[in-house]
């Protein structure tokens, strides 16, 4: 039985089922009920009591004992995802105890509980558990378990170790297994978020595509949020905005406390920016009741912070100052070195405004070492953005090396020059408002006119921001409603149209092939991927070439980048 399936053998399993009658029953609702367990996890509960019923006090046969090993194997995955933790622990006890009734029993177990690990918060059992699965992989029958499983370590170890040599022959694996292709996917992406953000996106999408392929929703959220933030940071609101609308959508559809927390505290950040703090404080209302259930980590240390962040927004600061301070305790222990930087940053803006500067001035300082020993210099732009309005609201010496007429202006053009080394990235009208008011006010009109006109630009396109509702407040859809998907059934953020009407030519599949050409992938390899027949891969190529007027893989990826239809991060 497959560790992640794609769509089309979930669909076998339900045909076979509805012309299948008696004892030949079970095995094909044990079999649903796996493969439903993260995509569908309440109907994959009434699959598993169908099978449950079905087997009775059937008697202890090798094949009885197997789908009694998958249903616990289900129950668990599912009670996770719940955070119903005893319950979780309960199922895994019993499928650690039957895991041999299956070849592959013992890698499953361990991965599940992995996922048990995860839910309750700790990180050196969640490690330990898929290093066993790796080393219980190797023994079993199935090859792609092998790589599934070092595609979940590598993942496991993406945000606090560098790339161990042995994640070479995975680059390989990815290419013929989508599971271990959107591992990789979504490792590579935190690999180069504070280095390349908009190289990040892409890869974070990509993974939430790979993702859903294989039933493997909660990770296909995740990556699209952490998509969306990338977005936000980047500047682009309206698309930022799609990937929180489509995350909070599938994550209300799936119920699960975490996923729903951190989706609504994500869409409460970004209500934040908008200055829409009302709506952004019921928001993360909304996300700290949902993770009641979870445990202190790196989601509700980031509803903490967004929520000292509103505050602080509300003129409220000295309240800022405790929800912050516990963000960054649940940071440290959970060993997030990026959130935990972005975070000192954000604590030192409040510490300055409650006028507690000592303070304040010892977070800028960890923070900043923590940018250097960990290479997230795209956190820069936000280390000078603290700094500059730390200096707006206190005396202190001027910084080594300071070419303008205050420290504030100083540390406020430096975040600006640090953020325009990486493409896409966009400066707030509130950014450029106070640049604006500095420079008018250290006596250069022109530049501050320059910088006003920038602010302007800038207010425009927020402002066409300020009706859009928010899913979780004003819903899109209603709330039991399943989210709006393409003809391969995946749910994609609704971002708005580009300017140039270039992809437009272009059927959904023939750009899901063009982005594939572009990785470099062979015609087997886009088959496998997009669960197709060679000659449908050669149909679509055929096409693509046609309308790029090209002859060749390599000039079809180049034409198409040189029209904007992929991008050059693609």
């Amino acid at each position: 039985m497959e560790l992640h399936a794609p769509a089309v053998r979930v669909a076998t399993v339900e045909a076979e089922l509805a012309r299948t009658a008696g004892a030949s029953r079970i095995a094909l609702l044990v079999e649903l009920a796996w493969h439903l367990r993260q995509r569908d996890s309440a109907r994959a509960l009434r699959v598993v009591e169908e099978a449950e019923a079905a087997l009775g006090a059937a008697s202890p046969t090798r094949p009885a004992r197997a789908a009694q090993l998958r249903i616990a194997l289900t129950r668990c995955e599912i009670a996770a995802l719940f955070c119903r933790h005893e319950e979780a622990e309960h199922w895994l006890a019993r499928a650690l105890a039957d895991a041999a009734a299956d070849a592959d029993g013992p890698t499953d177990a361990c991965l599940a509980e992995r996922l048990v690990a995860k839910a309750r918060g700790q990180g050196a059992r969640t490690v330990e558990a898929t290093l066993r699965a790796v080393q219980a992989s190797d023994s079993g029958t199935d090859p792609a378990r092998v790589q599934i499983a070092r595609a979940w370590l590598a993942y496991e170890r993406a945000y606090g170790a560098p790339a161990p040599a042995r994640e070479a022959d995975l680059a390989v694996a990815r290419r013929s297994h989508v599971a271990v292709d959107a591992l990789m996917s979504a490792v590579d992406a935190v690999r180069v978020l504070r280095r390349e953000p908009v190289r990040a996106v892409g890869l974070f999408l990509h993974a939430s595509e790979q993702a859903q392929r294989v039933g493997l929703v909660r990770d296909a959220v995740v990556a699209t949020i952490n998509a969306g933030t990338t977005l936000r940071g980047l500047g682009e609101h309206e698309k930022a905005a799609a990937c929180f609308d489509i995350s909070e959508s599938v994550a209300r559809q799936t119920g699960w406390p975490g996923l729903l927390g951190t989706s609504r505290t994500q869409l409460g950040a970004f209500l934040r920016a908008q200055d829409r703090l009302e709506e952004a404080h019921q928001l993360l209302v909304e996300a700290h009741l949902a993770l009641v259930p979870t445990p202190p980590g790196v989601n509700r240390a980031n509803a903490c912070s967004e929520l000292a962040l509103v505050r602080l927004r509300l003129e409220r600061a000295v309240e800022a100052v405790e929800p912050m301070a516990e963000a960054i305790r649940m940071l440290r222990d959970a060993g997030a070195a990026d959130n935990l930087a972005l975070s000192l940053i954000d604590q030192s803006t409040i510490l300055a405004a409650a006028n507690q500067l000592p303070e304040a001035l010892a977070a800028i300082a960890e923070a900043s070492a923590l940018i250097d020993s960990h290479g997230l210099a795209a956190l820069a732009v936000n280390l000078h953005q603290a700094l500059a309005e730390i200096h707006r609201r206190h005396a202190l010496p001027a910084p080594p090396g300071m070419g303008e007429p205050t420290a504030a202006l100083h540390h406020a053009e430096r975040a600006l020059s640090e953020g325009r080394r990486y493409p896409g990235w966009q400066p707030s009208a509130s950014e450029l408002t106070a640049l604006a008011d500095d420079w008018s006010s250290a006596g250069d009109p022109a530049r501050a006119f320059a910088h006003a006109r920038a602010a302007i630009a800038a207010m425009k396109q927020e402002m066409a921001l300020l009706t859009r509702p928010s899913p979780s407040l004003a819903p899109l859809r209603s709330a039991g409603a399943a989210p709006p998907v393409d003809e391969g059934g995946l749910w994609h953020p609704a971002f708005p149209p580009s300017p140039s009407n270039a992809t437009a030519q272009f059927t959904p599949k023939e750009m899901q092939v063009l982005r594939l050409l572009a990785r470099s992938y062979t015609n087997k390899e886009i088959a496998i991927s997009l669960e197709v027949s060679d000659q449908t891969v050669k149909w679509h190529l055929k096409q693509v070439f046609g309308k790029l007027e090209v002859g060749s893989r390599r000039q079809a990826v180049s034409r198409a980048r040189a029209l904007g239809v992929l991008a050059f991060d693609s």
